[in-house]
């Protein structure tokens, strides 16, 4: 088959594709309405809070039953939270609620009457083409990631830690329930704001943003869940890192931390976590030798 040929049907295929969601996005609508306040507001809170629960909750169960068995071995920091304390997995479950119903909603409400309404809400029944959603989605990972990197690590600061994010590493062993355990402020300023204002700032359609911050959802909790499974990313012992050391791998991605100097690699991170263990083993066997 000429080149000529299989282009012309990777373009047909392409526009197939698209007429097709164009046409259930359109039918989807017909049913919800297209009320940009109720798609934006409404839907984006429905949506973070159904993907963040069925998605944590599969971890949550995996940690409080200790099963399946074969699956514990990937366990990043196997000694902790092991037995779970379900009080303690419980308050963090109310401030998780918290966050993704009242925190979420009024702020995206916010979001929408100062920008989204004007600036993201114009042909809300026509989808974006392919080359915009693939043009929207870099620009999105890079200006989420600059956003986080530098409000994260401003948290850090040490006349701010203790008062804001000192909530969120009360766990340093993550757990996928507990990865919007975080003060009302830090889930605003370095979870909902970077991620609120690049779609913004790209004038994104709100089903591109619906997809693309459900995909965010799902990448932090697998950052947190505290496993390393062989087809995990190196961002989850990356993260895992940063909570058992505090000072380093604020970014998600990697890169600003790299330029700022602040980045350790999660094999290195590994082997400094496991003399750490040692050390505190060793500790313990002298006491008790005493």
């Amino acid at each position: 088959m000429e080149t000529s040929t299989i282009l012309t049907s990777l373009a047909v295929r392409w526009r197939y594709a698209g007429d097709l969601l164009q046409g259930r996005w359109v039918a989807l609508l017909d049913i919800i309405g297209d009320d940009p306040m109720r798609l934006w507001v409404l839907g984006t809170t429905a949506i973070i809070f159904f993907v963040y629960w069925f998605y944590a909750a599969i971890f949550m169960l995996m940690d409080i039953t200790n099963r399946p068995r074969f699956l514990r071995k990937y366990k990043i920091q196997p000694e902790q939270n092991d037995p779970l304390d379900l009080s303690r997995l419980w308050a963090a479950v109310k401030v998780v609620v918290f966050n993704l119903t009242v925190v979420n909603l009024i702020t995206i409400w916010l979001l929408f009457e100062l920008v989204l309404r004007h600036h993201n809400s114009q042909n809300i029944r026509e989808l974006p083409s392919f080359g915009r959603i693939v043009r929207d989605f870099v620009a999105f990972v890079v200006l989420e990631e600059i956003m986080f990197y530098y409000v994260h690590r401003l948290l850090h600061h040490k006349a701010i830690y203790k008062y804001v994010h000192k909530k969120h590493h009360e766990w340093t062993a993550p757990h996928a329930a507990m990865t919007l355990y975080a003060h009302p402020i830090e889930h605003v300023v370095a979870n909902l704001l970077p991620v609120g204002v690049s779609i913004s700032i790209l004038g994104a359609h709100v089903l591109f943003a619906w997809v693309t911050i459900s995909l965010a959802v799902i990448n932090s909790i697998t950052d947190h869940t505290g496993y390393s499974f062989p087809w995990s990313g190196v961002s989850v012992r990356f993260h895992d890192y940063h909570h058992a050391k505090f000072n380093y791998n604020y970014g998600v991605t990697g890169w600003l931390d790299k330029l700022h100097g602040t980045y350790r690699p999660p094999v290195h991170g590994q082997k400094q976590q496991q003399q750490v263990k040692s050390k505190h083993k060793a500790g313990k066997s002298k006491t008790k030798s005493k």
